[in-house]
Formats: C-alpha cells, structure tokens, sequence
C-alpha cells in the first residue's frame, strides 16, 4: 500500500520552502569595503576585446537591481574598459518574464543589467548568483558598425567576495 498523495505533495512543498529560504539573494550583495573580484576565463572562444589575465571587481546592491535601479552597483577591469562603471537595469525589465532567465550550472538567479564602459556604447551584463556563492559576470556588446573603431567585448569572469576590495580589477 503506497502513501496517499498528499503526504508526498505535502513533503514536496516542505523540501521546496527549505531549499527557497537557503537561499536569499540579498546575500550577494555587497557590504562597504567589499567587492566581487576574479580573472576573465582565458579561452578565446569565450573572449573578445579583452586581453588575456584582465581581472573585475564589482560591488553589487542585489535588491536594487531586482527592483530596476539605474545604480545596483560598479564595475571595474583591469585593462581600464571599465572604470568604476554604473551597473544598471531596466526598471520595466522586473515585469517581463526575461527577467525571470534561468539557465544550467549552479546558479541561484540571474540578472540582465548594463554598464557602459570607457569608450563605447553600454554593454549587457549578465550577473549570475552561483549556489557556491560566487558570482559569474559575463560582458558582451556587438561591434557599432557606423564607428570602424568600436570594439566587439564578450567576456566571462569568475568573481568570489573579498572583505577589502582594491581598484584595478581586483587583486
């Protein structure tokens, strides 16, 4: 004789709560003093206008950025592309479903943001909260072809928290 459906829907709803409240998203964001820094993942094929070694630091307000906010947080590379850039998103982006973007890998949740870097149009910033509690910030702007010396950027960096952030692009 097997267990009656709801016992099983009812433990199903317990499992979900618990692993929900593992995980709050409001502990991504960063403290004064703190940032998220890391190296660009060196593999041509995930990297495009940034040089090899190029590393990021980021300070991030996880709950602005949720809500929309123009300033979430600031970015800055190594190689000077970004220099202590605003980190913003579209405040009609929290009513659309894109905002809701899940893909495979351990991620906890990710955000659709943009920075605009020293030279250049902004690009997509795509933030990804890690169930390891690590970030990955992956940067990506098409080359402007009106302006011959606009530069394509794709990169994919591995950020984990550090309790006194430098400038430069981490340390």
């Amino acid at each position: 004789m097997g267990r009656p459906a709801s016992i099983e829907a009812g433990a199903l709803g317990v499992v979900t709560l618990l692993v929900a409240a593992c995980t709050n998203v409001g502990d991504y964001s960063t403290s004064l003093g703190e940032c998220y820094s890391g190296s660009i993942i060196d593999a041509t094929f995930v990297r495009d206008g940034f040089g090899t070694g190029v590393k990021m630091s980021l300070t991030l307000d996880v709950d602005a950025l949720g809500r929309g906010a123009r300033d979430a947080g600031h970015l800055v590379t190594s190689d000077g592309t970004f220099q202590d850039a605003r980190l913003s998103q579209m405040d009609t982006l929290e009513h659309d479903t894109l905002s809701l973007l899940q893909f495979p890998g351990g991620r906890v949740r990710n955000y659709l943001a943009y920075a605009t870097p020293a030279e250049g149009p902004a690009a997509l910033v795509v933030v990804s909260l890690m169930e390891d509690e690590t970030m990955e910030v992956r940067v990506m702007r098409p080359k402007d072809e009106q302006d011959a010396a606009s530069k394509p950027l794709f990169g994919v960096f591995k950020l984990m928290l550090l309790d006194e952030c430098g400038h430069g692009g981490g340390s």
